[in-house]
Formats: C-alpha cells, structure tokens, sequence
C-alpha cells in the first residue's frame, strides 16, 4: 500500500480510488500546485502513453487533457480555487471522435485542521441526456408549431443573444401573407394553415442559409439576413415571388414585403422593424386598390 502525506493530510492512494471506483461517477483530488493526486477514472478524453503502469497522479489538466481549451479552463478553475477558497460548478462541451457529450464539473477546496487548502476534491458527471433534452425542450419552445420555422421567443432571443454579434449589415424583411382572411372565410381555417406553410417552405428555398425566418404572427414572418444590404434583400424578395404560380384551392399564393437594414448593433432594431412593417403595409394596400381597379 503506499503512504503520502500532504500538509499533515495522510491518506492511502490505493486505498481511496478503490473504494471510490464503484461510484457512477468520476472523483478527483488535487494537490495545492493543480497536480491529481488520484482520480477514480481514466475517462476516454486523456491522452495516455501506451506504458501499462501510465497515471495521472503527479500531472496538471494541462497535461492530459485532448481538449486544450477545456484543460485550460480545467487548470484556471482550480488555481481560482486555491486563490479564493471558492468551489465552482460548470458543464463543459466535449466533441471528440464524433461523440457530443457535455460533463459537470464540481470542484471544492479541501482544507486541513487549521483551516488551510491542502487541495481540491473534485466531480465528474455525464450530463449528456439531461443537456440534450433541455436544448431539445428549448428548442420546441422557440419553434412554431404549424411551420417548423422560429417563433416569437426565438425572435426575441435572437433580438438579445445572437444579433449584436451577427455580421452586419443585417437585411430585416417583413412579410404579411395576402388575402388569408377571404381563403379562412371561403375555404375554412385548415386551409388558411396550408397557405401560411406553403409561404414559409417558399421562403426557405428563396433566401441563403444563414437568413432566419421567424413565423412573428398569425400570417406575418420576419426575416433577419446578415451580411445584406437592401439590394440584396430585394433580390431575395424578387426570387421568392417569382417561385411559380404556387396555388391552394383556387387561390394563389401571394404576400407583401417591407425592407429595412442594421448597420450595426447599436441601431434601434425596433425602429428597424417599424420601417419594414410601414413599407410592407404600403405595398399591401397598393395591391388592394389595384385589385379594386
């Protein structure tokens, strides 16, 4: 059996690791310089030598880790720790070999008799099924049910996470199917649902990629595109509407479109908005008092 003292904290390497083993989890002890002292695992993302009696006893995160950036972070955490006499807990994101898993990680200083941190005792869990289904759940939050496309959630995530760092110029389109109240009239609210999945399919196939298309009201969508200006919105617009004579019932589909552009992430982007909703409303009732002509 082997003895090692640390800071008047004896303990029995061997010993701890054969009793914590059975555990379904990882459980780890550091030393005061970020060394592991023993670890419960050896999980798959280490990188190892092909020596039969390789350990991590004695090496730092910086060491084993593939993941560098998680190492890194592994090895800031625990210097933190020693400095602070702070736990902390974070879940990290490992893509190795085509495998996603994401890992929780908590970690305390261990102090002895005297109240000083001989160390850090450490947890690892896989948390994996329980991070996917919370993404998984926030994600039919977020989507509209009738089209598949972003709901009012999503835009306003996108509004307060995602467009200040998006590339700019960023087209903003707003769009108002033409009509639906006559076919939900006419033909019955099933049909009207058709006609608002049928302009939704026809705007994925018309815009790039990286344009996100939100389902912002009954029968309104917004449309975010980086990196375009108005003339290549327009484009877009021009695409999506000269798609083919696309019919439900004996009624074609048809909408009407505002454009507005953010140059940056400190314009208004209600104001953005607004401007694309009031160019919108003016194409709509343009084609109204030509339709009565």
């Amino acid at each position: 059996m082997t003895e090692n003292r640390s800071e008047n904290f004896i303990y029995d390497v061997d010993f701890i690791e054969r009793i914590l083993k059975g555990l379904p989890a990882n459980i780890f002890f550091k030393d005061t310089e970020c060394r592991y002292v023993f670890c419960t695992h050896y999980w798959r993302h280490l990188k190892k030598d092909k020596a039969e009696d390789w350990t991590i006893r004695g090496k730092t995160d910086l060491e084993v880790r593939i993941d560098s950036e998680n190492a890194e972070k592994a090895y800031e955490e625990d210097k933190k720790i020693l400095e602070t006499g702070c736990g902390t807990k974070y879940v990290i994101e490992i893509n190795q070999d085509g495998i996603l898993e994401y890992l929780e990680i908590n970690k305390h200083p261990v102090r002895n008799e005297k109240d000083e941190i001989i160390g850090i005792v450490g947890l690892i869990i896989d948390v994996t099924d329980r991070v996917l289904m919370e993404k998984e759940l926030r994600n039919r939050a977020r989507t509209d049910m009738l089209t598949g496309l972003g709901n009012r959630d999503a835009l306003e995530h996108w509004i307060a996470e995602i467009m200040p760092s998006e590339r700019f110029p960023v087209g903003i389109i707003m769009i108002d199917c033409d009509g639906l109240k006559e076919i939900n009239d006419t033909y019955g609210h099933s049909t009207g649902d058709e006609f608002i999945k049928m302009t939704g399919s026809v705007l994925k196939m018309s815009l790039p990629e990286n344009a996100k298309i939100f389902r912002s009201g009954g029968d309104e969508f917004l449309i975010t595109v980086p990196g375009a200006g108005l003339d290549e919105c327009l484009k877009y617009m021009e695409a999506a509407e000269n798609s083919g004579d696309i019919r439900i019932k004996s009624s074609r589909l048809s909408f009407s479109y505002g454009l507005s552009v953010l140059n940056s992430a400190e314009d208004n982007i209600k104001k953005a908005m607004d401007d694309a909703d009031i160019m919108m409303y003016q194409k709509k009732k343009l084609k109204r008092e030509a339709n009565r002509n």
